[in-house]
């Protein structure tokens, strides 16, 4: 197949979400003979317009770069933008389908001259997303303004899965989630594909003492570990403060904390008010080719979301490394975790929750065998040729039909 893939962002432009799950899914697509074009933003103005990759070319179409005043405007740069470059790919290229991961790229593609079927992922609701953060303040002064246009973006959230071929969900949660805001559009043309994990570079490892080592990470306490955005919805809020709980049975405890954001000062106050600065420390941004590491150094992985996990990328690299993982009952939390055992999902989404069933973890269930289980449970659920047999399928369907 001649196969167009739309993503906002691309790997190594931007490191994290979308533009990170789906890189394995394209070199795959790859690997099994399709031809892959990606279509993103340019973040920034050094990056070129167009390079070929390893199998496949990526085009980046022009868009305010990121600080920049007009940063925000982004949304009416791809609406214009991809109508134009999509006209002139396809005429070299005869797209058969689109692979499309963008609410504002789905409606640029509608308004191209020429119909390329296409399959669109409903990652998460993105106007959802736009009012949490609202609340906590990501857009300061913006935020009427931000507010105002989430009606215009849900309009064009609709479009996009109304003329969508086929619906790709990641969980169930997320179809759900879809049927409220939307009602029925995607009923009879939706499909519930997880998300995959690349589970040779996120590699097993029985005992994190050697990795620690390496990392100059303690060898003597335990160690929890939650790689997430320091954003609205997280939950990193509650998790500190279940810190202050846990250390009165476990009192030499560490939580390291992976990830940037914009709440990342008034988290640091908080760890500051409760006297926790011995027990949690900040990493900031993790490099890509550390995470493995510290998912492998950790002994317990906690996912302390309060709304909207549409699937939890960090959980499957966690369990891929053999690293069990606590969540929260939130989301797709119970379907990713559940089957592990109900007894790694939180009563609920308070800090005591979070603290008893972190206690318990390092009580009960701290051992060689389940570090094993875990990354076999992963290996048979979400190991990339698994998930990408299931994505192949409903393209060609798409580009068939």
């Amino acid at each position: 197949m001649n196969i167009l893939v739309f993503s906002d962002t691309f790997w190594p432009d931007h490191t994290g979400g979308i533009s990170k799950s789906l890189l394995p899914e394209v070199e795959e697509l790859v690997a099994r003979g399709h031809r892959v074009t990606v279509i993103t933003r340019r973040l920034r103005s050094d990056l070129p317009f167009c390079e070929s990759r390893n199998g496949y070319e990526l085009f980046r179409y022009l868009s305010p770069s990121r600080g920049t005043i007009f940063y925000r405007l982004y949304p009416l740069f791809s609406l214009r933008q991809v109508p134009i470059l999509v006209t002139q790919l396809h005429k070299k290229f005869s797209f058969d389908v689109a692979y499309v991961h963008n609410v504002f790229q789905a409606n640029g593609l509608l308004r191209c001259s020429y119909r390329i079927p296409y399959v669109y992922v409903f990652h998460a609701p993105t106007t959802r997303e736009i009012e949490l953060d609202a609340t906590k303040g990501k857009y300061g002064w913006a935020t009427p303004i931000v507010k105002l246009a989430n009606h215009w973006i849900k309009t064009r959230e609709r479009k996009a899965l109304i003329h969508a071929n086929r619906i790709i969900v990641r969980s169930k949660f997320m179809e759900e989630e879809m049927g409220k805001l939307y009602g029925e559009v995607g009923n009879g043309k939706t499909v519930r594909i997880p998300l995959c994990v690349d589970t040779q570079r996120f590699s097993f490892v029985e005992d994190p003492y050697a990795v620690r080592k390496e990392l100059g990470l303690p060898l003597n306490r335990p160690i929890l570990l939650t790689v997430r955005r320091l954003v609205a919805r997280m939950g990193l809020e509650n998790l500190i403060f279940a810190m202050g709980l846990i250390v009165k049975q476990i009192p030499d405890i560490l939580l390291l904390i992976g990830g940037i954001g914009y709440l990342e000062n008034a988290l640091k106050e908080q760890v500051h008010k409760y006297n926790l600065e011995p027990n949690i420390q900040f990493l900031g941004f993790i490099p890509e080719e550390k995470l493995p590491n510290y998912y492998q150094a950790a002994d317990l992985f906690v996912l302390p979301t309060t709304d909207l996990e549409g699937f939890g990328l960090s959980t499957i690299e966690a369990l891929s490394c053999g690293t069990p993982v606590i969540a929260t009952p939130v989301g797709a939390n119970p379907e990713v975790v559940g089957p592990l055992g109900e007894e790694f999902l939180c009563q609920d989404v308070s800090a005591e929750a979070l603290a008893e069933r972190i206690v318990w973890f390092f009580k009960h269930k701290n051992s060689k065998e389940l570090r094993k289980r875990c990354r076999k449970y992963c290996e048979e659920n979400f190991r990339i040729d698994k998930v990408v047999d299931k994505i192949e399928k409903v393209l060609f369907e798409v580009a068939t039909t």
